[in-house]
């Protein structure tokens, strides 16, 4: 499975994706901007992957209609150390955060762009969950001190 490096992309906010294409060009990172019309597409062939097996399409889940794709970013044959290099240039810039990161890994590059996100916007939900209760139990805990 030949991996080229890429960084795959959707923002609402123009300002924010000319921010983001230039961040890119000044990391030498290839850039790809997604579009609704992507979220049936697997998740290796839109980073430009070769070997990926086509997937049954009758089982499948295909995005509804109306789905409203988030804000996302999907690194793929990236190092740890660049991607971590791109967040922090990117935070620096103050643009606003995406919820929605994701690293190819062997497991999600033949899943669609719309279980990727499925899968990512639940996870972070779980994450948000698990921190707003640890955050009430330290509240809980501060009116139990006397």
């Amino acid at each position: 499975m030949a991996q080229a490096a890429k960084v795959l992309y959707y923002v609402q906010d123009e300002n924010k994706r000319i921010q983001f294409e230039v961040l890119c060009m000044g990391m030498a990172l290839s850039a790809r901007q997604l579009k609704a019309s992507d979220l049936n597409e697997q998740v290796g062939v839109l980073a430009g992957m070769d070997g990926i097996k086509a997937p049954d399409m009758q089982t499948v889940e295909k995005a509804p209609a109306i789905f409203c794709m988030p804000e996302v970013v999907i690194f793929s044959g990236i190092s740890n150390q660049m991607i971590d290099a791109f967040l922090l240039s990117y935070k620096n810039l103050g643009l606003a955060p995406i919820r929605l990161k994701a690293v190819t890994t062997p497991k999600n590059v033949g899943w669609t762009l719309y279980q990727l996100i499925r899968e990512l916007a639940k996870e972070h939900g779980e994450l948000e969950a698990a921190a707003k209760r640890k955050q009430k139990n330290h509240g809980n805990e501060d009116d139990n001190v006397h």
